[in-house]
């Protein structure tokens, strides 16, 4: 679990170090799979952090308050990172991924529930600091929501 937390971490940072120079130009991709690469991975690195997360909520494995703590952090400021994927070079290529037309053809609720993952998130992170499982199991649980929510809509 540690070797996967540092391979978590490293492609946080990379990933994050990407994102600033990305965001001073809207979006740096010139193709359209580079596009879709970038936001799989941001996107897989949010998984990562949160099915620890969640298999500590369900009572899978222990729950240990600083690897949660760490892993609602890196989830927090990954939330932040896929959505330049989509834009630019990105916009309506779905290539070998799972987004559907519907997240173009629908951009300002799309955007919407960006916004409310990335404020989810933080909220999540804020709770794990708690080291309360109720607080934490509702701010996660909002998270989820609004992840499935969003995938129910635009992901294939």
């Amino acid at each position: 679990m540690h070797t996967t937390m540092l391979r978590s971490l490293s492609l946080l940072t990379l990933l994050g170090i990407s994102s600033l120079s990305f965001s001073a130009h809207s979006s740096a991709f010139t193709e359209a799979e580079e596009a879709v690469e970038y936001r799989q991975s941001a996107l897989q690195l949010m998984r990562e952090n949160f099915s620890v997360m969640a298999d500590m909520v369900r009572g899978d494995i222990d729950y240990d308050a600083a690897t949660f703590e760490t892993r609602a952090e890196a989830f927090y400021h990954a939330s932040h990172l896929p959505w330049d994927g989509f834009r630019d070079a990105g916009e309506n290529f779905r290539g070998d991924g799972d987004a559907l037309p519907a997240v173009w053809e629908n951009w300002d609720d799309f955007s919407q529930r960006i916004e409310q993952l990335k404020s989810d998130a933080k909220a999540l992170s804020e709770a794990s600091a708690s080291q309360d499982m109720s607080t934490i199991r509702s701010a996660f649980m909002s998270t989820a929501r609004n992840c499935q929510q969003c995938h129910d809509r635009y992901r294939e």
